[in-house]
């Protein structure tokens, strides 16, 4: 199956790059021979036939990365309420395969994929990219996981269908207009699905037309909605929203690879995913700057474990913390300005669950000036009664600001303003977040990162190993010794 994946396509492909390894030809001549196609058929061609020598070794060290911290936020989620529900239901299922539930057994690709993603995107902590206002790797690296266990593929064509995966999520989210999410719909949820079809089908390989066809199929399994905002007791099911499309994405390309048929070209039809959406989508946008410029380069990895809208305000008064020992009990007041999404639907002050907390600005800006937003214990069901959080929560407001709401969704900025008990008022303003692609963490800071959120899960040497394990990367053959440690010793065998 790997080998005829890597040679599929190869003899077209060099014929829009004269060398494979010149991106910035390879993206000028991918636009011009591909200007008399359909969106979607230019985005598919583009996916399949991408290798991973044409991948700049930056944008792969970074896949690396972001491999890591999708192993962080995940093994930190592996015993909590929503993942005990997904693991009980997919025992259930009886399903038998070689791709593994994380801390848990083997199952089908599908399967693991469901509960692999919910697990990654059940503490607010994995990552996301702002142009598509999204959370790619609980969807991409979820699926690209299970789908290569089960395959037993290399390092070098599980990076390159991570890769295909943040493109295709990346681009076709960032198309849309910015109300999208105000009108009700959660990106993760919808757009995650092309991003998993994309890994699928690369590690299946597929053809393009059959890509083409397997988004059909999944522009009509995808769903998910910001409902999740307004009921503070119905939470689990934003968990699902990183979970459910990747186990879509899965069985929409192996439906497509079946002979499974489904309405091509979905991208730019009346009736298909942009034209029902987003009327107004930026459809060109989907394949500026291919093989040029990589969605996998924009990601943020978040350092606090709430709502990404968030950050800068948070940084903010990180900063004011640093320069001026600010304690609780000092503050009067505090006023966040920023875009509207990060205001409208999240001013919750009395939390009800884990969820609700951490889409609550009030009680984030609190848990910040309080202790730590980085540590998701914060936010835990025993913290919702904090006194001293939620009396702090009470003395902060929010305006949206024109001049940040302007920057949105290229930049998630912030700033408060803080008015002590003796009269001093301090003001900071942050453009880019911290663990942003203007303002990143490097591989040390995600290390850290790791090892903090695994503590509980992981001894030293079993941290030790995993570390190991994905800086080896690409260089290893085969996702045995993953398989072994992602599975824990008290499942292997």
């Amino acid at each position: 199956m790997l080998s005829r994946q890597n040679g599929r396509g190869i003899a077209v492909w060099r014929s829009y790059c004269i060398s494979p390894t010149a991106p910035q030809q390879a993206g000028r001549l991918f636009r011009t021979d591909m200007a008399t196609t359909t969106f979607t058929e230019q985005l598919t061609n583009f996916l399949m036939k991408l290798r991973f020598e044409d991948i700049p070794d930056p944008t792969r060290s970074r896949c690396i990365d972001l491999i890591l911290d999708h192993l962080a936020v995940s093994i930190a989620g592996t015993d909590l309420p929503w993942t005990k529900a997904l693991k009980r239901y997919a025992a259930a299922q009886r399903t038998t395969g070689s791709a593994v539930i994380y801390g848990a057994g083997r199952t089908s690709a599908d399967i693991a994929a469901l509960v692999n993603g919910t697990m990654a995107h059940g503490i607010e902590l994995d990552d996301t990219h702002e142009r598509s206002v999204s959370h790619p790797g609980a969807v991409v690296i979820s699926t690209a996981l299970a789908l290569a266990q089960e395959l037993d593929v290399d390092d070098q064509a599980l990076i390159t269908a991570i890769v295909a995966g943040y493109e295709a999520m990346g681009r076709i989210g960032a198309a849309f207009d910015p109300e999208y999410m105000a009108r009700g719909s959660h990106p993760t949820a919808n757009h995650g699905v092309f991003g998993a079809s994309a890994v699928a089908g690369k590690l299946l390989g597929l053809s393009s037309l059959q890509l083409n066809m397997a988004w059909g199929i999944a522009s009509s399994m995808n769903s998910g909605s910001m409902a999740f905002t307004e009921d503070p007791l119905g939470t689990m099911v934003k968990r699902l929203h990183a979970g459910w499309p990747a186990h879509s994405g899965i069985v929409a390309s192996k439906l497509a690879m079946l002979g499974f048929t489904g309405p091509r070209n979905t991208l730019d039809t009346k009736k298909g995913y942009l034209g029902r959406n987003s009327p107004n989508a930026n459809r060109a946008s989907i394949v500026e700057g291919l093989g040029v410029q990589w969605v996998i380069d924009e990601i943020s990895i978040k350092p606090y474990a709430c709502c990404r809208l968030f950050h800068s305000s948070i940084d903010a008064i990180e900063q004011l913390k640093a320069e001026h020992s600010l304690k609780p009990d000092d503050v009067e007041h505090v006023v966040v300005r920023s875009c509207r999404p990060a205001i409208d639907g999240h001013m919750e002050y009395r939390p009800e669950s884990v969820m609700s907390a951490q889409y609550s600005l009030p009680f984030s800006i609190a848990v910040a000036l309080c202790g730590s937003a980085g540590d998701p214990a914060q936010f835990s069901e025993e913290s919702l009664k904090n006194s001293s959080t939620l009396n702090l929560a009470d003395r902060v407001t929010a305006e949206v600001s024109d001049e940040l709401d302007a920057l949105f969704p290229q930049k998630y900025a912030g700033s408060v303003a803080i008015q002590l008990r003796d009269g001093t008022k301090l003001e900071a303003t942050v453009l880019d977040c911290s663990g942003s692609a203007a303002n990143p963490l490097d591989r040390n800071a995600i290390e850290k990162k790791f090892n903090i959120l695994t503590a509980a899960q992981l001894n030293p040497s079993q941290q030790a190993a995993f570390l190991a394990c994905i800086r080896g990367m690409p260089s290893t053959r085969s996702m045995h010794a993953l398989s072994t440690l992602l599975i824990g010793e008290d499942h292997e065998g």
